[in-house]
């Protein structure tokens, strides 16, 4: 369940514990994924707009006595639903795995859902799948550069597969 940018789901898992203006989110996405996840202040408020333009998200301005007013974002249920979708299907590319399925593993630990486990097998599946499908790629390949590479796409898939399989092996309990 790809349908949107991986950053829009990011947001929305944001919201998941209630509303927060522009900044709390970007502040909430530095400290729980800054080590995988980046977004730009220009970035986030687009975004966000879009997202409640979409109907997911709704905004209020809320105005200050000090300060100028901010806008606060709500999940509504429907990117409540997009969410939780994506939050449960494993990443369909190895190169999704770096950003969205370590976000994926950090919003089932920090929401407390149930679920993690079920998405690492799964995610171990889909990998060991791929593998499979290089392997015999690679198998019948004549072109040894090709090979090269299928065999560098082999050895990166068995890395995460480890990974998931050692590291990843909290979520399965």
């Amino acid at each position: 369940m790809k349908e949107k940018p991986a950053t829009e789901y990011a947001l929305l898992g944001a919201l998941m514990s209630g509303p927060r203006h522009g900044y709390e989110i970007l502040q909430f996405l530095e400290t729980g994924l800054g080590p995988a996840w980046r977004v730009s202040m220009s970035q986030l408020y687009a975004l966000l707009k879009r997202l409640d333009s979409d109907g997911l998200l709704d905004s209020t301005l809320e105005t200050q006595d000090t300060r100028p007013s901010k806008r606060v974002f709500e999940i509504m249920p429907a990117g409540k639903k997009h969410f939780l979708d994506w939050l449960k299907s494993p990443a369909a590319h190895a190169r999704d795995l770096r950003i969205e399925f370590l976000a994926k593993l950090y919003f089932f630990r920090h929401l407390d859902l149930p679920g993690g486990g079920d998405l690492v097998r799964s995610q171990i599946a889909v990998l060991e799948g791929l593998k499979k499908r290089l392997a015999d790629r690679k198998q019948a390949e004549k072109d040894d550069y090709k090979r090269l590479v299928y065999g560098f796409r082999i050895s990166t898939l068995k890395g995460w597969l480890d990974w998931l399989k050692l590291d990843a092996a909290v979520y399965l309990n």
